[in-house]
């Protein structure tokens, strides 16, 4: 997959967080006529089907899902977990379960172990996701760590999934992994500026930027900036924090 197709997928990606589905679901399709490649188009198409999963539009998604899953022959997990979800909201509980039966089965006979890894890294997320199961998020993905330790995407999910619990300087420990195992990309300093600044937005109560510098503290302000500044330097372009750093990060 390109560079460019790459950044669109993660800001796709990013809305879904957000639970943005409308937002994703413009950004996939938008995507469906300039990412090309197979892999990128998978990725569309299971964005997509998550983005309609997320609006109620259930028909749709299985739509979407099985173009995924006829682009790999039948080998996207994202594929036959977004058709088993919107099934099993169908009322086809059998049907869900068939398609959620050839998860297992893809990923427990697959006897590559850093694609079985994947795949429960995958199967992490969705629980995370989409059916707001962290425990059993954790599960997978402590299963997908197991498996390839030196994977550092493993440590960066494993440290939003801690975000996501508000366990913010456990999550930061996560990434700091990920750092030292080589991820100093500007990906990975968009994750951590986006961190921070989901930390100190939560502690006060407010994504106002005039607010937020008059109530962080010099150490909070420090976190922040500096990731943000990292990001920036590495060719983020982003207006908004292009301006919170502008009044910020003096």
């Amino acid at each position: 997959m390109g560079k460019q197709c790459r950044e669109l997928v993660n800001a796709a990606t990013a809305l879904l967080q957000e639970k943005k589905f409308q937002q994703a679901l413009e950004g996939y399709t938008q995507m469906e006529q300039s990412c090309k490649t197979r892999d990128a188009r998978e990725l569309v198409y299971t964005g997509k089907a998550e983005a309609l999963n997320g609006l109620g539009r259930y028909e749709e998604a299985i739509a979407a899902s099985d173009a995924a899953l006829k682009l790999s022959k039948n080998k996207s997990l994202g594929g036959y977990f977004q058709k088993a979800y919107a099934q099993n909201k169908m009322g086809d509980v059998a049907a869900s379960k068939a398609s959620l039966a050839n998860v297992m089965d893809l990923t427990e006979k697959n006897l590559d172990t850093r694609t079985k890894a994947r795949n429960y890294a995958l199967m992490s997320l969705v629980h995370q996701r989409q059916l707001n199961e962290p425990d059993s998020a954790a599960f997978y993905l402590d299963k997908a760590i197991a498996l390839d330790a030196a994977n550092p995407d493993f440590y960066i999910q494993k440290g939003d999934l801690l975000m996501a619990g508000q366990h913010y300087e456990a999550a930061f420990a996560q990434y700091d992994k990920a750092v030292e195992m080589g991820r100093t990309d500007m990906d990975m300093y968009v994750i951590r500026s986006n961190a921070r600044m989901k930390m100190v937005q939560a502690k006060y109560g407010t994504n106002n930027t005039q607010e937020l510098r008059s109530k962080m503290t010099a150490t909070e302000k420090e976190q922040v900036c500096r990731e943000l500044t990292k990001a920036l330097s590495l060719g983020l372009k982003d207006m908004r924090k292009d301006m919170f750093a502008a009044m910020v990060c003096k």
